[in-house]
C-alpha cells in the first residue's frame, strides 16, 4: 500500500495478508464485472460483427477460428475440426473431489484468484524466481513425447482435478494449439496498472528513469572465488547492509558469460579439464583463421549441408 507521506512523495507500508472470504468475494466481483464489461464492449449479439468489432475476424480469419477454438477447448483445423481435444487419465468422480482450495485462493465460474504470496522488499532472489514463473514459456519439452502411431502426448506438470494428466494431439493440432498462445501484432503482454500505470501521478517516483547506462566490458582474468565483473552474489547483500546502493544494483546489461549460465545453467568460463577459470584472450573472426584452428583441434569446421525443406500438404492456406 503507498501514500503520501510529509514531502510529498509516495511512501510503502506494509497491509494486513487477505482473508479467505476477501479472496473469494473480490473473484465473485470479477466474475460478474468481467463478462459485463465484454458484453457491453462487444458487438450486438443480434447483429452481425461489423469490421470496426471484429477487426481480428475481418484481417485474419483464420487466426480468429483458432483463438475461438483455443477457448472453448475445441480443434479448429483437420478432420476432427469442432471437436474436443482429447484428454486422457486416471478420471475421478466429480461428486467425490475434494472441493478446498488452498489459503487465500478462490475460484469463481473460472476466474481463479490467488493471493497466498508475498515477497520482501530485499528478497531479490526470491522476487526473481517469481518473476521467472509469470514469464515461463508456456510449453515443457520434456513433457512433450511421440507415441508409435505418430499422434504427440502432452503431460501436464500436476494432474487436473478431475484426474486428467495429459491430452493427445495430432501434429497439426498441436501446431495450431501452439499457434494460439503467440499474441496477435502489435498486442501488449505486459499491463501495468495502479501506481505503476503510465499516467499514474506518482510513477515517476517510483519506476528508476531511463538514463543510459554503458555495458560493463567482459572481464579478461576471473578467479574461482570472486563473481563476474559487474555482478553482484546476492549473498554479499546480507553482508554489506551499508554498502552504497550503486554498488547493490546490477548493471542494466549483463555479460555474456553470465546470460549463458543464468538461462542454460552453463558456465562457459569454466574448464571441463582443470576446473580452473578461463579468461578470453582474443575474438578472431577471419573464417579462414577459424577454419585452420578447428581443423588443428578436430573439430568440425564446416557447416552441415543443407537439405531441401519437405513439402507437406496443410489444410489451409497463408496469406
Amino acid at each position: 500500500m503507498h501514500a503520501p507521506g510529509l514531502d510529498g512523495k509516495p511512501e510503502f507500508f506494509p497491509l494486513r495478508p487477505p482473508e479467505n472470504a476477501e479472496v473469494a468475494d473480490l473473484v465473485q466481483a470479477l466474475a460478474q464485472r468481467i463478462p459485463a464489461l465484454l458484453k457491453r464492449r462487444g458487438p450486438d449479439p443480434g447483429q452481425a460483427a461489423t469490421e470496426d468489432s471484429d477487426r481480428l475476424a475481418r484481417d485474419q480469419p483464420w487466426l480468429a477460428n483458432v483463438y475461438a477454438a483455443s477457448v472453448c477447448g475445441r480443434l479448429s483445423t483437420g478432420a476432427n475440426a469442432g471437436r474436443r481435444v482429447a484428454f486422457a487419465g486416471d478420471r475421478i468422480d466429480p461428486e467425490a473431489i475434494d472441493s478446498g482450495t488452498s489459503p487465500r485462493c478462490a475460484s469463481v465460474s473460472g476466474f481463479s484468484l490467488h493471493a497466498n504470496v508475498s515477497i520482501s522488499a530485499g528478497d531479490r532472489p526470491r522476487l526473481e524466481r517469481l518473476c521467472r514463473y509469470a514469464a515461463r514459456p508456456p510449453l515443457a519439452i520434456d513433457r512433450l513425447e511421440a507415441l508409435p502411431d505418430g499422434r504427440l502426448r502432452y503431460w501436464f506438470k500436476t494432474p487436473w482435478r478431475n484426474g486428467t494428466t495429459h491430452a493427445v494431439f495430432e501434429p497439426l493440432e498441436f501446431m495450431e494449439k501452439l499457434c494460439a498462445l503467440v499474441p496477435t501484432p502489435r498486442a501488449h503482454t505486459v499491463r501495468y496498472h495502479g501506481i505503476l500505470g503510465p499516467a499514474a501521478k506518482w510513477r515517476p517516483f517510483i519506476v528508476p528513469s531511463k538514463a543510459p547506462t554503458a555495458a560493463a566490458p567482459e572481464p579478461e582474468n576471473v578467479s574461482a572465488s570472486s563473481p563476474a565483473s559487474g555482478s553482484v552474489d546476492p549473498t554479499d547483500r546480507g553482508q554489506q547492509p551499508d554498502a552504497p546502493a550503486a554498488v547493490q544494483r546490477h548493471p542494466r546489461n549483463y555479460l555474456w558469460s553470465e546470460l549463458m549460465k543464468r538461462v542454460f545453467a552453463a558456465d562457459v568460463l569454466a574448464c571441463d579439464q582443470c576446473g580452473g577459470r578461463l579468461r578470453i584472450l582474443a575474438t578472431i573472426r577471419p573464417p579462414e583463421i577459424t577454419r585452420k584452428i578447428l581443423d588443428h583441434l578436430g573439430l568440425p569446421s564446416r557447416p552441415p549441408p543443407l537439405a531441401p525443406a519437405a513439402f507437406h500438404e496443410l489444410p489451409f492456406a497463408f496469406e
